[in-house]
C-alpha cells in the first residue's frame, strides 16, 4: 500500500468522505482493505470473522467520519476502530466458548524469530509450537499484540505505536515484557 503513511492523501480522502463522497470512500476502501484485513485476520484467526469485522469497520468509518477530530488522523483513527472492533469480536467469540479464537495459531514463519536471535534453535518441533502458543496466551493482550506485530508482521516500533494508539515507550515496555515472559516460560521447558 503505497499511500499507507501519506498524511496529505488521507486528509484529502477524509475531507471528501465528510461530504459523503462515495468515490472517496471507495478509494479509501481499496487503499486500506488489505492492510486492515491482514490485521483483522491475524487478530481473530478466522477468515469469516475477519471479513465480518471489516464489514463493521467500514460501516463505522462511513457513519462516524464526523467524529474524526482532524482529517490528518484518518489512518490512525481507522486503525483504532479496527482494533476495537476486533477486540469486540474476540470478546464475543470467547464468551460463546470459541477458545481457539483467543489462542494464536502459528505457522513456521514465527519460528524465524528465534532463528534470527540465535535462541531456542534446538526446538523446532510441534511441542515447541504448542509451548509457544501456551506461553503467548499467558501474556496480557497489549504485550501479546505488540510482540506479534513486531515479530510476526515485522512492523517498526513506531508503526506498532501508531497502530495500537499508544506511545512508543508503551510499545517498548510491552515487547520487553513479552520477551521476558517468553524467555522465562520457554527456558523452563
Amino acid at each position: 500500500m503505497g499511500n499507507r503513511f501519506n498524511v496529505e492523501y488521507y486528509s484529502l480522502l477524509a475531507s471528501r468522505i465528510r461530504r459523503h463522497d462515495s468515490d472517496a470512500f471507495t478509494e479509501l476502501y481499496h487503499t486500506t482493505y488489505q492492510d486492515l484485513y491482514r490485521y483483522a485476520y491475524y487478530f481473530l484467526k478466522d477468515a469469516h470473522l475477519a471479513q465480518d469485522a471489516l464489514h463493521e469497520i467500514y460501516i463505522l468509518i462511513w457513519r462516524s467520519i464526523s467524529s474524526l477530530k482532524e482529517d490528518r488522523l484518518l489512518y490512525s483513527w481507522m486503525k483504532q476502530i479496527t482494533y476495537h472492533v476486533c477486540c469486540d469480536f474476540l470478546r464475543k467469540n470467547t464468551v460463546l466458548g470459541d477458545h481457539e479464537t483467543s489462542v494464536p495459531v502459528w505457522d513456521d514463519s514465527i519460528l524465524e524469530i528465534w532463528d534470527k536471535k540465535d535462541a531456542f534453535q534446538q526446538v523446532w518441533d510441534d511441542d515447541f509450537r504448542e509451548n509457544l502458543n501456551e506461553a503467548l496466551s499467558g501474556l496480557p493482550i497489549q504485550s501479546r499484540q505488540a510482540f506479534l506485530l513486531r515479530y510476526e508482521n515485522d512492523l517498526k516500533l513506531e508503526e506498532i505505536a501508531d497502530f495500537l494508539g499508544c506511545s512508543l515507550s508503551t510499545v517498548k515496555r510491552a515487547i520487553n515484557k513479552a520477551r521476558k515472559h517468553l524467555q522465562k516460560k520457554l527456558d523452563s521447558l
